[in-house]
């Protein structure tokens, strides 16, 4: 049975925490229904509210929130820290200096193989844990200024809504956590479940758009395990400049015996593919948002404007510009 720790503080956003509190009750009920007639069946998931010391804190509205237990009542497979009232951005780093014990039991934890989770203020926390190099950050508007003073490392996106990265589950602003607790649920029981309560309350799982990896499905010429196995490594890192020697080091194969399985099976060499998942990632953003195209090239790994202009309009025929004019108007670019 899943453990998933829900780490409140004092001053906690208590709407927050019964949002993934009652998506994770709604899994546990569609389980129940689903196999509960031919076998009893406990819960799925045990949810445990968690608090530094195991004591109830105060909520942000006033009331007094009991807790299950303390941090080290665990181990737990899923973590998320809910979010908490802050007052002034400003104030951020004063705010964070209580919780340092939270942040290296959260580093701790991840080490050991946790996954981690936060939305609005607690992915701060998530951030003093050290845990998100290399992640585009989603963030509230009001905190990107003292998040990058604090972390100038990092990179930040407070247009998106939603991250999900290699055992990472990050939400921005408040809008996003509904879509967050789906997509926890759906990496910690299965995308059956995540469907069915996407279902039953019109929860949208990819508020920024549908993920590049489904966006973009070439057809399969030769089913290849390994291929399937290095193309989602690609999936997971294609924002992060992966390189193609890490790819087949990851994969224990040399890069030409790689390349030659990738165009056996798909068509296409690990660049390609790679390129194709950039490119699906940025007509996300192009089409459901109002970032430059220069950041978009940025965020979705070219750090060359010219190059990615060029790369993008070689694979839709369309400069970004273009495409987002397009796809405002509602044509199919």
């Amino acid at each position: 049975m899943p453990r998933v720790a829900i780490v409140v503080t004092d001053g906690v956003l208590a709407n927050a925490v019964f949002e993934l509190v009652d998506g994770l009750s709604l899994a546990n009920r569609y389980t129940e229904q689903q196999y509960g007639e031919r076998e009893a069946l406990p819960p799925t998931l045990d949810v445990r509210l968690v608090s530094a010391s195991g004591e109830a804190v105060r909520a942000e509205n006033g009331r007094l929130l009991p807790v299950d237990e303390g941090l080290h009542s665990g181990p737990y497979d899923l973590i998320y820290v809910a979010p908490f009232a802050i007052g002034k951005p400003a104030a951020l780093a004063v705010r964070l200096e209580p919780l340092h014990a939270i942040a290296d039991w959260l580093a701790a934890a991840h080490g050991e193989g946790a996954r981690l989770a936060a939305s609005g203020s607690g992915v701060a926390v998530l951030a003093r844990a050290g845990v998100l190099t290399g992640v585009v950050v989603p963030l509230p508007w009001w905190l990107e200024r003292p998040m990058a003073r604090l972390h100038p490392h990092l990179t930040f996106d407070v247009d998106r809504k939603v991250q999900v990265h290699d055992g990472l589950f990050l939400a921005g602003a408040h809008v996003g956590e509904p879509a967050l607790a789906v997509r926890i649920i759906e990496a910690i029981m299965s995308p059956d479940v995540a469907t069915w309560i996407e279902r039953i309350t019109g929860v949208d799982r990819y508020p920024d758009g549908p993920d590049p990896a489904l966006a973009f499905s070439p057809a399969v010429l030769r089913e290849d395990e390994l291929v399937k196995r290095a193309a989602h490594w690609l999936q997971l890192r294609f924002a992060q400049k992966p390189q193609i020697a890490d790819l087949s080091a990851a994969m224990a194969i040399h890069p030409r015996t790689l390349s030659r399985r990738f165009m056996a099976s798909l068509g296409m060499t690990p660049i390609d593919y790679l390129q194709r998942l950039r490119v699906e990632a940025a007509k996300r953003m192009l089409a459901r948002s109002a970032r430059k195209v220069d950041r978009v090239g940025y965020l979705v790994g070219y750090s060359d404007p010219r190059f990615f202009k060029s790369l993008f309009r070689k694979h839709t025929g369309l400069t970004p510009g273009e495409y987002r004019r397009r796809t405002r108007a509602g044509d199919q670019a």
